[in-house]
């Protein structure tokens, strides 16, 4: 499959205060580890969004160019500040092109069910990635769902997934992937779901307001 070129330099300062110095200046620390160990690399904001809208929410193989070093990797984690949505921190995770990896894959769901056209249901989508184990030149963008006969009350597990060539999935077959659900009893779990909610929030919240008293005592 095709894969996507970074640029990342070599990171010699590490902790805390050295990473919020590199963040001023539009740099992201970074670390890829793997086969070859760990190493600690930086690269510029710019690039890294530039690459993240190129990949967009398919799974994808980038190659890490860190001077006249080459590494194949995937983009396994990344921290991101939840005021900002500005990038923390990013792991690539380093693989080797001969060798099986794990990666997760995004659900690409097709057609529509004609238990949502004709049968009064809703669709209820349970999952939208799954875990396989392939060799890279395997890896595929996506996993495509067709869903057009899907009727009211079935569903599908990883088990019902497309077969693909170099293709195992990790994730347990018996999980639910999506569903045709009446509309009726989506309505009644949400509400369930909701007064579940209200009322293990109504004891923390009697906590809360006894302990200015004790403390006045």
């Amino acid at each position: 499959m095709e894969k996507i070129t970074l640029k990342v330099e070599e990171r010699g300062q590490c902790g805390s205060g050295a990473c919020g110095r590199l963040r001023k200046e539009s740099i992201i620390p970074a670390v890829v580890y793997g086969p070859s160990g760990t190493q600690n690399v930086q690269v510029r904001k710019a690039d890294f969004r530039t690459m993240m809208l190129e990949k967009g929410e398919r799974a994808a193989l980038i190659e890490l160019h860190c001077g006249s070093t080459v590494k194949l990797s995937l983009l396994q984690a990344s921290q991101r500040n939840p005021r900002t949505d500005e990038y923390l921190h990013i792991d690539f995770k380093e693989v080797d092109p001969n060798k099986p990896m794990v990666a997760k894959v995004p659900l690409k769901f097709v057609g529509d069910p004609v238990g949502v056209k004709d049968e009064g249901g809703v669709l209820d989508i349970a999952r939208r990635a799954v875990n396989i184990t392939c060799l890279p030149k395997h890896l595929p963008e996506f996993i495509e769902v067709n869903i057009a006969d899907l009727h009211l009350e079935q569903t599908i597990h990883v088990r019902n997934l497309p077969k693909l060539e170099g293709i195992e999935y990790k994730t347990s077959a018996g999980e639910v992937v999506a569903s045709c659900v009446n509309m009726e009893e989506e309505t009644e779990e949400t509400a369930t779901a909701e007064a579940g909610t209200a009322t293990s929030a109504a004891p923390a919240a009697e906590k809360t307001d006894a302990k200015p008293q004790a403390e006045k005592k």
